[in-house]
C-alpha cells in the first residue's frame, strides 16, 4: 500500500492499527529489499518497511530516544539531536591538533547492520526498557524478514539501513558494546592519552603512544567479536599521524599517511606561516568522483524529461547540499574543483537536449548570468570555531 492510499482512510487505519497494537496482533510486513550503489564497484542493501510499519518504528524511535539520549557519551555523534558529522570532523580536529596524538587507528566494522545480533541487542534495551510489550514491538520488526525478488527469508541477525528504528537501535548497540567499554575500561588501561570519536559504525581512536595504538586494536577486535561483528581486514589499520608525522616520515625518506574520515580525507599539513601543525581536509577522491558520476547521471536522464527553468531549480539545491556538507576549512580548493567541472558537465547535457546546439559557451554564461548557481564556499570553519573555544 503507497502512503497516499493508506492516507486516503488514514484515521480509520490508524485506530485498527493502535487497535491491533494493543492487542498484541500487530506483526510487521517483511521489508522489501532494494540496492543502491555504494563506492565505485559494490552496491549496499537497504530494508525499505511498508507504510505502516514506519508509522510504528517512527513512534518507537521517539520513545528510545527520550529513554537512551541521555545516557550516551559525548563520543558518539550519528542520528543525535544538534550533533552531527561537521561537530564529529570537529572533534576529531581538537583531539588531532589539540592533544598528544601521533597514532591514528582507523576502524572499519564489516556489515555492521547485517550483523548485529539480535540476542545483544535485546540485552542492552532491558538496561533501560522493562516493559515487555514494547520490547516484544521491537523483537518482531527485528525478525520481520525480508522480501526479494518475491521470495520471503527471515533476518537471524542485522537490523536494516532504511528502517527508520535502525539508527537509534545502532547507537544503542554500541553505546553499550563499544562507547562504554573504552571510557571506562579499556582507556585506563593504556599508558598514554587516547580519544574515541564515532558516527555511527564509523569511528576513529586517536593515541599518543604506537604500542597504545595496537594493543587498543586487538581489545577492539576482540571486544566486537564477542558481540558478533568483525573488522574489515583491508579497511581497519593503524598509521602514525600528528605533528611529528610528516617530519618522521621524511626521514625515511616518504610522506606521511592519509585517512578518510565521513567522506573526507585527512593529511599532516602547517599553518601558512608554516609555524603550527594543522589537519588538513579534502574531500576524499572516491566520494568526489561518486559525486560528479551522480551529477552526470542525473543530469543526463533529466535534461529532456522537464523544461530547463523547472529542473535547474533541483540543480541549485544540489549544488547547495554539496557546498553545506563538504565546505569545510581546508577543502576550498576540492568545493572549487567540485563546482568547475560540474558546470563544464551542465554545459555539455544543456546542449544535448535536442540535435541542434542549444548554447555556445559564452551565451551559457550569459544564461548563468540571469540565473546564477551556487558558488562554492567554505560553509564550516573549523579554525574560527578553535579559536572562539
Amino acid at each position: 500500500m503507497s502512503v497516499e492510499e493508506y492516507g486516503d482512510n488514514l484515521e480509520e487505519n490508524l485506530k485498527r492499527l493502535v487497535e491491533r497494537m494493543k492487542a498484541g496482533k500487530y506483526w510487521p510486513q517483511p521489508v522489501r529489499r532494494v540496492y543502491i550503489p555504494k563506492g565505485e564497484h559494490q552496491v549496499r542493501p537497504l530494508g525499505i518497511p511498508a507504510v505502516e510499519d514506519k508509522a510504528v518504528q517512527k513512534g518507537m524511535a521517539k520513545i528510545l530516544e527520550a529513554i537512551f539520549e541521555r545516557d550516551f557519551l559525548d563520543v558518539s555523534y550519528g542520528y543525535r539531536p544538534k550533533r552531527g558529522c561537521h561537530e564529529a570532523l570537529k572533534a576529531l580536529d581538537r583531539a588531532i591538533k589539540g592533544r598528544p596524538v601521533s597514532y591514528v587507528v582507523e576502524v572499519d566494522i564489516k556489515g555492521f547492520f547485517d550483523h548485529v545480533d539480535h540476542k545483544w541487542l535485546m540485552e542492552c534495551l532491558r538496561q533501560r526498557i522493562s516493559d515487555p510489550n514494547f520490547l516484544s514491538l521491537v523483537w518482531r520488526n527485528l525478525k520481520a524478514g525480508v522480501l526479494e525478488d518475491g521470495r520471503e527469508s527471515r533476518t537471524e541477525e542485522g537490523t536494516p539501513q532504511g528502517g527508520i528504528i535502525s539508527p537509534i537501535l545502532s547507537n544503542i548497540y554500541l553505546h553499550y558494546i563499544l562507547d562504554l567499554w573504552f571510557e571506562r575500561k579499556a582507556k585506563k588501561e593504556l599508558r598514554g592519552y587516547a580519544e574515541l570519536v564515532r558516527y555511527c559504525d564509523d569511528f576513529i581512536i586517536c593515541t599518543q603512544y604506537q604500542g597504545d595504538a595496537e594493543r587498543i586494536l586487538r581489545e577492539v577486535r576482540t571486544r566486537l567479536a564477542k558481540f558478533g561483528l568483525e573488522l574489515s581486514a583491508e579497511k581497519t589499520r593503524i598509521i602514525e599521524f600528528g605533528r611529528f608525522a610528516k617530519a618522521n616520515a621524511q626521514k625515511r625518506g616518504g610522506r606521511p599517511e592519509t585517512f578518510d574520515f565521513l567522506g573526507f580525507t585527512h593529511y599532516c599539513t602547517t599553518t601558512l606561516s608554516g609555524d603550527r601543525f594543522m589537519v588538513g581536509r579534502k574531500t576524499s577522491g572516491k566520494r568526489y568522483r561518486a559525486k560528479l558520476r551522480a551529477m552526470n547521471d542525473w543530469l543526463k536522464t533529466i535534461r529532456c524529461t522537464m523544461p530547463l527553468p523547472q529542473w535547474w531549480r533541483t540543480l541549485v539545491a544540489k549544488l547547495e547540499g554539496h557546498y553545506r556538507y563538504y565546505g569545510v576549512s581546508g577543502n576550498g580548493r576540492g568545493v572549487s574543483r567540485y563546482e568547475h567541472w560540474t558546470r563544464k558537465i551542465i554545459y555539455k547535457w544543456v546542449n544535448r537536449r535536442s540535435q541542434k546546439l542549444s548554447y555556445n559557451w559564452k551565451e551559457f554564461e550569459r544564461y548563468l548570468e540571469r540565473h546564477p548557481l551556487p558558488k562554492s564556499r567554505i560553509v564550516h570553519n573549523f579554525y574560527l570555531a578553535a579559536v572562539a573555544s
